[in-house]
């Protein structure tokens, strides 16, 4: 990931990071631009959204929902299942 300085455009590395939070990290930069800048700064970097869901999310949701269905449904499903394979 590429940091750019927030006051004189150089590039800047990340030289530490703090959790907050598991979807908020606070990233502790500095400016590779040492002779003419120097800048030290701390920036954000947050989640926002799923553009397509995890795998383990998918098999997370079907667990669940076939937890939530009575006994004689679950397993009337898993038979349809086993006669396709």
């Amino acid at each position: 990931m590429q940091i750019n300085c927030t006051k004189c455009g150089s590039k800047a590395i990340i030289t530490s990071r703090k959790e907050m939070d598991p979807k908020l990290v606070q990233l502790y930069c500095a400016c590779k631009n040492v002779e003419h800048c120097g800048h030290t700064f701390v920036m954000d970097l947050a989640f926002r959204h799923t553009l397509s869901p995890s795998s383990q999310d998918r098999h997370t949701i079907v667990l669940d929902m076939l937890q939530a269905m009575p006994a004689a449904d679950r397993q009337a499903l898993l038979r349809q299942v086993e006669g396709q394979g």
